[in-house]
């Protein structure tokens, strides 16, 4: 009888794989982000800047740079927000199988039953890994019953 899996409830299970993770992606991104940013934002200013300047007041000119910034960093705290989601999501594809296979394992060596296998939710990570574990342990079932 195979055995349906409900979806996992909780989403970080491997906190200390998964935050690590969730970390690269997010330092990643902001590096990349920063860097393109920093360079349209720097010399579209400049441009704007010398083109208005002849137009606006300095005390103006110097609020619209204002409001601005903090829009650029208020949607700089929500791209974060959103990429650690993400990060959060895609690092339970790999932290789950892991989590799994550790409970399995431990399971195995507790019991000792070789007849025990490995499921994974369509979607994980890992899955010839998995596949490759089961494999194992079919030939040392047949291997045992000889």
């Amino acid at each position: 009888m195979v055995k349906e899996f409900a979806r996992r409830k909780q989403l970080i299970v491997l906190k200390g794989f998964q935050l690590k993770y969730v970390g690269l992606f997010l330092t990643v991104m902001l590096i990349s982000a920063l860097i393109t940013g920093y360079t349209i934002y720097y010399n579209s200013w400049v441009i704007l800047g010398e083109k208005l300047a002849n137009v606006y007041p300095q005390g103006m000119l110097m609020a619209i740079f204002k409001t601005v910034n903090i829009r650029v960093a208020v949607n700089l705290i929500f791209i974060a927000m959103l990429c650690v989601g993400v990060g959060i999501l895609a690092s339970h594809k790999i932290a789950g199988p892991v989590y799994r296979m550790i409970k399995f394992f431990d399971g195995l060596a507790s019991t000792g039953d070789y007849t025990q296998r490995i499921r994974l939710r369509k979607g994980d990570e890992l899955q010839d890994l998995a596949q490759a574990i089961n494999r194992f342990l079919e030939k040392t079932e047949k291997e045992k019953k000889s």
